[in-house]
């Protein structure tokens, strides 16, 4: 288990899946991505591959407006939909049980666009070109100005053509990028 660190819900335990495929956000990391952002009030937030759903739920607990989650994996679906519940988040999000690609091309024919998108896939999941391929899809479903938050191992480089900033944390990087 693990504790949403700020916001209205903050001290409240959420259910982790109990695999090795879900690599749940310390509250280190989570403090310095929201630190970084400064507000999520009132924003669209996506949680792609989102294992427990730790954080696009604190983001609902900072005053976010909404937060779409998607993962396959039906263990994981059901610990976001718990976690939701357990918090009163429900009416404020949508859970999506598919892949990540079948998911974010559903988002896109919606024409749904999200100021937030948070990715997160399994390290397994990686390489330069993959990871590339993933914040161009995300690019597809945020506005001008809207951020994109990836966490990935050190050595899978961004080359796309956007604006972005990397935070290294001990073995991995978080890099927040957007568009103008």
């Amino acid at each position: 288990m693990i504790k949403i660190s700020n916001g209205t819900k903050k001290g409240f335990r959420l259910k982790v899946p109990n695999n090795n495929l879900v690599r749940p956000k310390t509250s280190k990391i989570r403090k310095m991505i929201f630190d970084i952002l400064f507000s999520v009030k009132d924003k669209e937030v996506l949680d792609i591959f989102a294992g427990s759903g730790s954080l696009g739920i604190e983001s609902l607990s900072l005053g976010a407006k909404f937060s779409t989650f998607i993962d396959k994996s039906p263990t994981s679906i059901n610990c976001i939909k718990d976690n939701l519940s357990k918090c009163g988040f429900v009416s404020q999000s949508m859970v999506i049980n598919k892949e990540f690609k079948e998911g974010t091309r559903m988002l896109i024919k919606d024409k749904k666009k999200y100021d937030l998108i948070f990715i997160d896939p399994p390290y397994s999941y990686f390489d330069d070109k993959t990871l590339n391929g993933i914040i161009r899809t995300a690019l597809k479903l945020s506005p001008p100005g809207g951020i994109i938050i990836c966490e990935h191992p050190k050595e899978e480089k961004i080359i796309l053509d956007v604006e972005n900033r990397v935070k290294e944390y001990k073995d991995k990087f978080i890099t927040f990028c957007w568009q103008n």
